[in-house]
């Protein structure tokens, strides 16, 4: 009995990530579900180890060639094997920084291959695929403008706008789905180990988030670099990443100062309210998490304790 209702939480889990990953392919705007499919496979790893969470999602892979070929392959690339990436490092792991890092390195890996088989492996290629996709998903957001009323003056002054952005977006395209992959790997790591503390299995939480002092040196890095003309391209594709980092650092800071002073859930609900409509609000929060190197908030807290 212990057997089969092993192998059915199992099935579960693996059953779950595929329909996750399915769903996000087909539903409008269902990035993030595809994102969250390495969760169940996670928690699956966390609990029964990592040769019956790569067993499993191979299976799973299998079923998704009843979809396409190239739907198994990208569940194998961006749900599984990030999964095991996290999984693994988090087995040895004292803060949560190693497995989100381990995961969104993985996931970047899988976009990476995908986007390269599909051009051939051509980097020319490649570039004009991704712009032409940016190009795709600023035109239907014209379109969309266009279609619930606004008036055909803001259109064309909006569509020249997007113009301005698209070539923008395609410079910093590869910083920005490398902090895409690193954010969704933390969404991906705090779910998992939540649901895994609830089930007995103990993982460092996303509040003990704590980054090396020598990546201070990779914030400075890359903002020299955008000063010189020649590497300004360059600098910013790594300074956005590291931003996200602090970023997440900085969210870890003010989580830990609302409980030391006990503050009302209304303020987060209002400082996400905040971010959403103000995104500069993120930049703030990531100079919480860069200044937490010398002031040390959390380690006074404990300190004091």
């Amino acid at each position: 009995m212990a057997a089969a209702r092993r192998g059915a939480e199992a099935a579960a889990l693996g059953g779950a990530a595929l329909v996750l990953f399915v769903a996000g392919l087909f539903l409008p705007a269902g990035g993030l579900l595809t994102g969250l499919s390495p969760i169940p496979l996670v928690v699956l790893a966390g609990r029964r180890g990592l040769p019956v969470t790569a067993a499993v999602g191979a299976g799973a892979a299998l079923i998704g060639l009843a979809v396409h070929a190239r739907v198994a392959l990208a569940f194998l690339l961006e749900g599984v094997a990030p999964a095991l990436a996290m999984g693994a490092v988090a087995r040895r792991a004292k803060t949560p920084v190693p497995p989100v890092l381990a995961g969104a390195g993985a996931g970047l890996v899988g976009v990476a291959l995908q986007v390269g088989w599909g051009v051939g492996f051509r980097p020319g290629a490649a570039v004009a695929a991704l712009g032409a996709h940016v190009d795709g998903v600023l035109n239907a957001l014209v379109a969309g403008a266009s279609r619930v009323g606004l008036p055909g003056e803001q259109v064309r002054d909006l569509a020249a706008w997007m113009g301005g952005l698209r070539d923008a977006v395609v410079a910093l395209l590869p910083g920005l789905l490398t902090t895409a992959e690193l954010l969704t790997a933390v969404l991906v790591y705090g779910v998992a180990g939540a649901i895994l503390r609830r089930l007995g299995t103990l993982l460092p939480p996303l509040g003990e988030w704590r980054l090396a002092d020598g990546w201070v040196w990779g914030f400075i890095g890359a903002g020299s670099l955008t000063v010189l003309p020649a590497t300004r391209q360059l600098g910013l594709n790594l300074f956005v990443p590291v931003i996200g980092l602090y970023f997440v650092e900085g969210v870890a800071v003010a989580a830990e100062l609302a409980r030391r002073f006990r503050l009302p859930p209304g303020i987060w609900a209002f400082g996400l309210l905040l971010l959403l409509l103000q995104p500069l609000t993120a930049f703030v929060v990531a100079a919480l998490g860069l200044f937490d190197i010398w002031c040390g908030f959390r380690r006074r807290e404990r300190t004091a304790r």
